[in-house]
Order: structure tokens, then C-alpha cells, then sequence
């Protein structure tokens, strides 16, 4: 069953899944940094909102902070359209980057000589 099975030298494999391990690792390492920072900047803003808001003590106060908070609302929603597209763009590349790996490896494999095949029993 076994005998039909076509041979391949799967050795020059190995340097292009070295590069899509590295090219994971960078991505996914970024994309980890990224997140920690956004999340660290959140509580931080979190913390100075709070700090703000029981500051508050008088309508004046309060009508400016909600309309402090409605202007950084706009703006993070603006800034979150232009992630949400540089995320997509950033996927593209990366998805065509582990295509092309992916290729390499597949020609790689194609364009190596076969090993020679073990010698025949005399069965």
C-alpha cells in the first residue's frame, strides 16, 4: 500500500517553515504588545475619568465633563475606523507573506531529488 506512495526529500521543508514560525512569532508578538499597551492605556484613562467625575461638584462641572467625554468618544470611534483598516491591511500582507512561504516550501519539496528507494526484499 505504502510502495505507491511517491518519495520526496521533505529536508528543504525545513527553511521555509523556519521563516513562517519567525513571520508567526513577530505577528503574533506584536499584535500581543499592542493589545497590552491599548489595555494599560484604558485603565489608565479609566482611572483619570473616575478621578474627574468625582471631582465633579457642580451642573457646570458635570455638563463640561460630558461633553469632554462625548468629543474623546467621537475621536476614539474615528481612530477605531482607522485601526479596523490598517488591521485588514496588516492581514493581507500577512496572509500573502504565509502564501508565498507556504509556495516556497511546496516547490522546495517538488524540486528536490527524490531519495533513492530502499533495496527490495528478496521475499
Amino acid at each position: 500500500m505504502f510502495k505507491t506512495i511517491p518519495t520526496a526529500d521533505f529536508s528543504a521543508f525545513s527553511a521555509p517553515m523556519q521563516k513562517l514560525i519567525e513571520l508567526n512569532t513577530a505577528t503574533f508578538t506584536k499584535a500581543f504588545e499592542l493589545q497590552k499597551a491599548a489595555i494599560e492605556k484604558q485603565i489608565a484613562q479609566s482611572q483619570a475619568d473616575f478621578k474627574a467625575f468625582a471631582s465633579i461638584k457642580d451642573v457646570d462641572a458635570f455638563t463640561a465633563f460630558v461633553t469632554a467625554k462625548s468629543e474623546e468618544a467621537k475621536a476614539k470611534i474615528e481612530a477605531l475606523q482607522t485601526e479596523a483598516k490598517d488591521a485588514a491591511e496588516s492581514s493581507k500582507a500577512y496572509f500573502a507573506e504565509v502564501q508565498a512561504i507556504l509556495t516556497e516550501a511546496k516547490d522546495s519539496v517538488a524540486a528536490a531529488p527524490a531519495p533513492k528507494a530502499p533495496a527490495k526484499d528478496a521475499a
